[in-house]
């Protein structure tokens, strides 16, 4: 047989639990932190040091193999190069690597002055954009077969063959580029 006064008196806990858990969710969702940034400006400054605009901007994801050794757990790396100044009047480069999968997802980055170079082991003619020392020796000489494309070179001067998945033709992208994020 149940007892009138307990039934009644768990409602009530109920209903004061309830309206508990109402508050505190309205008390999250109205200090919850600032909103996550929505548009995302390009990874590079527009000029450099000196005053030179950035003239190209290239990237793609590249195989892990970019390396060598390729990093431990790498999936693929994000590779991005531009130029300040122009072919006539070359100025300085900014490189950045992000490896993904790795678990230290850090921009590392190169910078440095470019010149305008001819040949490469297809091509003695062809413009090949040479980057100094300060870049990683295995990232130094690209081939832009055209204004939207440039080629990685290997340290012969070959375009470096790539996997089933990412090859190491860097695609241009438009200088100051925003990325809108979907929502």
């Amino acid at each position: 047989m149940p007892v009138p006064g307990l039934l009644s008196g768990w409602r009530r806990t109920t209903g004061v639990g309830v309206l508990t858990l109402a508050a505190v969710l309205v008390a999250l969702i109205l200090t919850r932190g600032p909103d996550a940034p929505q548009t995302f400006g390009p990874w590079y400054p527009l000029t450099d040091q000196a005053g030179a605009r950035a003239s190209a901007d290239f990237e793609n994801h590249v195989p892990c193999t970019v390396d060598n050794p390729p990093v431990a757990d790498c999936q693929r790396v994000k590779l991005g190069v531009v130029l300040y100044g122009t072919p006539a009047a070359p100025s300085t480069y900014l490189i950045s690597i992000v490896r993904a999968g790795t678990g230290d997802d850090t921009r590392e980055t190169h910078e440095g002055t470019w010149t305008v170079t001819r040949g490469t082991a297809l091509d003695p003619a062809a413009t090949v954009y040479q980057l100094d020392a300060s870049a990683p020796a295995h990232l130094r000489a690209f081939w832009p077969v055209s204004t939207e494309i440039l080629y990685l070179l290997d340290q012969n001067r070959r375009p470096r063959p790539g996997t089933a998945a990412y090859g190491y033709a860097l695609s241009s992208i438009p200088i100051g580029q925003t990325v809108q994020a979907p929502g």
